[in-house]
C-alpha cells in the first residue's frame, strides 16, 4: 500500500525557452512519454562520446526516439524541451523522474549546457538522419558553435535547437525586473504564514489538554496556503525556521516539521492532494505529545526515557492514529496519515555486530509506507536543529552529517539521499574517503 513518489523540482519553478511561463494541467501519458524521451536522449549523448554518431549501435535507440518524438507530436501538434536546473520541461510541463535517475539529467543538462543547448522544438514528425544530426553536437570531438539549425555541414530541418545562453538571458532579465516591493510582500506573506501556523498549534495544543480540539477544517486550510507558496517558492521556507521556549518548543517543532515534509514531499513529485495529507499528518501525529509531561515531548531517544513515558508514547500515537481515521469521509489518504502516526516512530533499518565484530545494517526492519518515511526524517532533523530537554540545536550542517554518518539506520536511504539534497548538502561530502564508493540503495 506503499504510496509511489517521484523525484522533481517543483512544479512552480521555470524552465525556458521563449516562453518561460509553466502551468499546463497534468497528463500522464505525456508524461510516460517525456520520461522515455529524456531517457533516450541521455542514453544517446553518453554513447555519442565513445562510438561516431554513424556506427550502427545509434540505429535502434534512434528509431525508438523517433517513435516517441512523433507520438508526442501526433499527441500534441508540437513537441518542446526545454531544461533547467537539474529539471526539463516538456510542453511546459515539469517531467517527473524517479531518484535514481537523478544522476542522468543531472549529466544530460551538463552535457547541454557546455554544447550551448537548452532544449529544442519540433512541429513537425523527424526523421532518423535529422536526429542523428542533432546527437552529433554532442560528440566527442565536436567543437563547432552550435546555432538555431545545428551544426555546419549537418543542419537539422525541422528541429530548431533553443541555445542555453538565450534561456539563461531571458531569466536573468526576468528576475531583475521583478518589483522590490513584490519581493518584499512575498518574504512578509511567507512569514506571515508561519506565524498564522505557530499561534494556530499554540491554541490547538492548549484546547487539546483542554478536550476541545480545534476544527480540522482549519488546519486544511492553513496548510493548504503553506503548500502554495512553497511551490513556488520552497527554498524561502528552509531558512525561515525558528526555535520557541518553553511550552511553545512542541508548536514550533510540529510546524518546522509540516514545512519540512511539505517542501520535501513537493521536491520528490507528491501531488497537492497528497503534500495536504502528508502535512496534516506532521501537524497532528505528534501534537499527542503535549499529553506528556514538558522534559519528556521531544527527545532523540526515547527508548531511553523511563518505561511508563515509553508506553505512553506509543499510546498516544495510537490515540493520533484513531483520530486521523475518525475525520468525516476518512479515505485512503486518511489512513496513511493513520498509519503513519504509528509508523514514522519505527526505525528504517537495525543496526546488528557481525561475527568479526563489525556493524552492519538490516534493512528494512519492516515496510513503512513513504507517508511515514518522509515525517521521520523531517521530524528528526527538527529535533536535532531545535533546543530539546536532552539536547542543545545543532547547526544543519552537523545535524544533516549526523544522520548521515551515525544515524542512517533510522531512515529510508533514498530519502534520506533526497533530502540531503534538497537541503543543499552533496551526502558523499559527509563519507570518509574509503567510503565513497557505497551505493546507499544497497546499504
Amino acid at each position: 500500500m506503499a504510496e509511489s513518489f517521484k523525484i522533481s523540482k517543483s512544479e512552480g519553478e521555470a524552465g525556458g525557452g521563449e516562453n518561460l511561463e509553466f502551468g499546463r494541467s497534468y497528463s500522464e501519458k505525456l508524461q510516460t512519454a517525456g520520461r522515455q524521451l529524456v531517457s533516450s536522449l541521455y542514453m544517446l549523448v553518453r554513447s555519442v562520446k565513445l562510438y561516431d554518431p554513424d556506427n550502427a549501435i545509434f540505429n535502434k535507440p534512434l528509431t525508438a526516439m523517433q517513435d516517441t518524438i512523433n507520438l508526442i507530436i501526433a499527441m500534441e501538434g508540437k513537441l518542446e524541451l526545454q531544461g533547467l536546473r537539474d529539471s526539463f520541461y516538456l510542453n511546459n510541463m515539469l517531467i517527473k523522474v524517479d531518484v535514481n535517475s537523478l544522476d542522468n539529467l543531472r549529466y544530460l543538462q551538463a552535457e547541454m549546457q557546455a554544447k550551448d543547448v537548452g532544449g529544442f522544438t519540433l512541429v513537425r514528425p523527424i526523421g532518423p538522419q535529422e536526429l542523428k544530426n542533432f546527437i552529433s553536437i554532442f560528440a566527442k570531438d565536436q567543437q563547432n558553435q552550435v546555432e538555431e539549425d545545428g551544426l555546419a555541414g549537418k543542419k537539422l530541418v525541422q528541429m530548431k535547437v533553443t541555445k542555453f545562453s538565450s534561456i539563461k538571458e531571458k531569466l536573468d532579465k526576468d528576475n531583475l525586473a521583478e518589483p522590490d516591493e513584490q519581493k518584499v510582500d512575498r518574504k512578509k506573506y511567507a512569514l506571515t504564514l508561519y506565524a498564522r501556523a505557530i499561534f494556530f498549534m499554540d491554541d490547538h495544543l492548549k484546547r487539546m489538554l483542554e478536550g476541545t480540539p480545534t476544527a480540522p477544517g482549519k488546519a486544511a486550510r492553513l496548510v493548504q496556503d503553506l503548500i502554495e507558496i512553497t511551490y513556488e517558492f520552497p527554498n524561502q521556507f528552509l531558512g525561515m525556521t525558528g526555535n520557541g521556549d518553553g511550552d511553545q518548543n512542541l508548536s514550533y517543532h510540529l510546524v518546522n516539521t509540516t514545512l519540512l515534509t511539505i517542501v520535501f514531499g513537493g521536491e520528490i513529485g507528491l501531488s497537492k492532494h497528497q503534500l495536504k495529507e502528508l502535512g496534516l499528518s506532521a501537524l497532528f501525529n505528534e501534537a499527542v505529545l503535549a499529553k506528556l509531561p514538558p522534559e519528556y515531548r521531544l527527545c532523540l531517544q526515547p527508548q531511553r526515557l523511563p518505561p511508563q513515558i515509553q508506553a505512553m508514547r506509543i499510546q498516544l500515537f495510537h490515540e493520533a492514529a484513531q483520530q486521523a481515521l475518525a475525520e468525516p469521509n476518512a479515505g485512503k489518504l486518511q489512513y496513511l496519515r493513520a498509519l503513519s502516526a504509528i509508523q514514522m516512530n519505527q526505525p528504517y533499518g537495525e543496526p546488528i555486530r557481525d561475527a568479526r565484530g563489525g556493524i552492519r545494517m538490516v534493512m528494512p526492519k519492516g515496510d513503512p509506507l513513504y507517508f511515514s518515511r518522509i515525517l521521520a526524517i523531517a521530524s528528526y532533523y527538527d529535533m536535532l536543529t531545535s533546543n530539546a530537554a536532552d539536547h542543545q540545536a545543532y547547526g544543519p550542517e552537523i545535524a544533516l552529517e549526523l544522520m548521515w554518518n551515525h544515524e542512517r539506520w533510522r531512515f529510508d536511504p533514498e530519502l534520506l539521499r533526497a533530502f540531503i539534497a534538497v537541503m543543499g548538502r552533496q551526502p558523499v561530502k559527509m563519507l570518509a574517503k574509503h567510503q565513497r564508493s557505497i551505493d546507499i540503495a544497497g546499504v
